[in-house]
């Protein structure tokens, strides 16, 4: 046991996998790009929404602000905060719709495989997800399958 502790601990002193590869060589999983990244915190908040589910959404938020400034500018920033500070599923739910306004055109630029873009007709706001099964974060389970598919757009 103490042996496989010790290759453990050399192995993450070393860099794991890594140190092994040779120099220059490409790494089989590249990091996201920030506006992947983003969207892995944004679609957990919709879902949380989605399924009228507040607990969710403040922790994801707040890494979601951290990052959102460099996707979609300082008025994303300023939604994000909104979102972080929500107190309540409404407040939440407006927060989000003035983010989703801000990143859902960069979302789709981004054209994130697996993804679709809806719009609500009655907030009149889009959002993103995964899939293409319906999940309204705005009026959660009293309307889910409610919203619009998007035209996709991408690069």
């Amino acid at each position: 046991m103490r042996a496989m502790i010790q290759a453990a601990a050399m192995f993450m002193i070393l860099g794991g996998p890594a140190a092994a590869a040779p120099a220059g060589a490409q790494e089989s999983s590249p990091q996201p790009s920030p506006t992947r990244q983003a969207f892995e915190h944004y679609e957990v908040v919709r879902t949380a929404l989605s399924a009228d589910q507040l607990g969710g959404v403040a922790p994801h938020a707040r890494l979601l602000a951290e990052q959102v400034e460099a996707v979609g500018g300082a008025e994303a920033k300023k939604a994000a905060e909104a979102l972080v500070a929500a107190r309540t599923l409404d407040d939440a739910r407006t927060a989000f719709g003035n983010l989703s306004t801000i990143l859902v055109p960069i979302f789709q630029a981004e054209a994130i495989p697996g993804t679709t873009a809806y719009m609500c007709a009655m907030k009149e706001k889009p959002w993103m997800q995964r899939g293409d099964k319906t999940e309204n974060p705005y009026y959660g389970k009293s309307m889910l399958t409610c919203g619009s598919v998007l035209p996709a757009k991408g690069k």
